[in-house]
């Protein structure tokens, strides 16, 4: 025949506040007995593995510990309910004192010192059946001994009835505490789920209602790279480079400006054009428009350097004269990051004097969405076949041609990041 006792004990743990009721059984023939409990970890049911220690005293509190204690490591508790067998022997018990149990509790795998339940749970009365089956197996020939042996076996019974009763009851309540966890288990994880979502868009974003009612709400989840002024989307880093007027170098006659300086002219090939006047560089990118060589002579450079990779709207007007028909071109070109030769990307147009035969003006208007590497180098450049064939830009209108003056807003270069990605494929 089974025995066993019910025990409630409060407990606390390193990380949380938990509660454990423990029920003991064990049987006649063996030294063993088991312990069944119900774990809180944190006001909820615990579902994880612990480490369990059972150590046997002969006192409630202080006292000595009899024997060594029992381990039982890497057990599985779900829903709080777990059930272990733990076996002193049955020297503990053979002199029928009275004897308590202390439990100490820690985290599955973990190397930290059991962390002790207080009170101490007394062992009553299971583990002693363990005692009367040796004084019923060595004092069975005595006939006062079998009569109290079958008024122990019918106390034993009584004992096992209270118990069984009690069981009944400590389940229902269990079940009810259960219930009642487990519905606000599944509240909790319905609102932590909803909390991982938002979060996921953003880390520190604002949760569904935010981003309804939030006007900044786009900011938030962008990390302040968007944002809506007004109606319209608004970015908050850009890259835009705007360049007019073209830079000269003295003056040809009362009607042109020299467009390059005089180490330049004789140049056979392209020859890079300077803008003079810098309106607008913002978001990294560099324009590096003259440099001076080791005489400390003027050179024209005219190179813009893009700060980040992506989709770039490029748009250029350049108007220049050229004094020997059909020598000259205009172009918009491209410097890889390794370097290497200019790509170019735009054309040029070509229109002769209709006075002064062998002049022509030459020019470049380009408009287009071109993808760029950072650190690719973007520039104007004027290419001569004929040494000191003068590359000039007019004064005034009308000289040659009847078109406006020598004026900034006439030659301008605009750069804008469309788009920052990565190369296409």
């Amino acid at each position: 025949m089974m025995m066993r006792r019910t025990v409630v004990s409060g407990i606390a743990m390193m990380l949380a506040a938990a509660s454990l009721t423990l029920s003991a059984y064990a049987q006649q023939s063996s030294t063993a007995f088991t312990y069944q409990g119900f774990l809180k970890d944190n006001n909820n049911p615990a579902n994880a593995k612990y480490d369990l220690q059972f150590t046997l005293y002969d006192a409630p509190t202080g006292g000595n510990q009899i024997g060594n204690p029992v381990v039982i490591e890497d057990l599985q508790i779900t829903n709080g309910l777990f059930t272990v067998e733990i076996d002193f022997g049955i020297n503990p018990f053979s002199s029928g004192q009275r004897r308590w149990i202390e439990i100490g509790i820690r985290p599955f795998n973990s190397t930290r010192p059991f962390v002790t339940l207080d009170p101490r749970i007394e062992l009553t009365p299971v583990p002693y059946a363990i005692y009367a089956q040796k004084a019923k197996d060595a004092e069975n020939a005595q006939n006062a001994q079998n009569a109290q042996n079958a008024q122990n076996a019918q106390n034993a019974q009584n004992a096992q009835n209270a118990v069984n009763a009690q069981n009944a009851q400590n389940a229902q309540n269990a079940q009810n505490a259960v219930n009642a966890q487990n519905a606000q288990n599944a509240q909790n994880a319905q609102n932590a789920e909803t909390a991982a979502v938002a979060n996921s868009v953003a880390p520190n974003s604002v949760d569904s209602e935010g981003l309804a009612n939030d006007a900044n709400s786009l900011s938030k989840v962008s990390g302040e790279a968007l944002s809506i002024v007004d109606g319209h989307l608004k970015r908050a880093n850009n890259v835009y480079f705007y360049a007019t007027g073209l830079k000269t170098f003295g003056e040809r006659g009362d009607s042109h400006f020299y467009l390059l300086p005089w180490d330049q002219r004789g140049i056979i090939g392209w020859v890079p054009l300077a803008f003079d006047r810098i309106i607008s560089n913002i978001g990294g990118g560099s324009y590096t428009a003259v440099a001076v060589d080791e005489f400390n002579n003027p050179q024209t450079i005219g190179e813009y350097t893009v700060p980040v990779s992506g989709y770039y709207m490029i748009s250029a007007n350049v108007a220049i004269f050229t004094w020997d028909y059909m020598i000259s071109t205009v172009a918009l070109q491209r410097q890889a990051s390794s370097g290497g030769d200019w790509q170019t990307l735009g054309a040029y147009y070509s229109k002769i004097s209709s006075r002064y035969d062998g002049r022509q003006q030459d020019g470049l208007t380009i408009h287009g969405v071109f993808y760029l590497n950072q650190d690719d180098k973007i520039r104007v450049a004027a290419f001569n076949i004929r040494a000191y064939n003068p590359l000039v830009a007019p004064r005034s209108g009308g000289s040659l041609f009847a078109y406006p003056p020598f004026v900034p807003e006439n030659h301008h270069l605009t750069i804008y990041l469309l788009s920052a990605a990565d190369a296409p494929q």
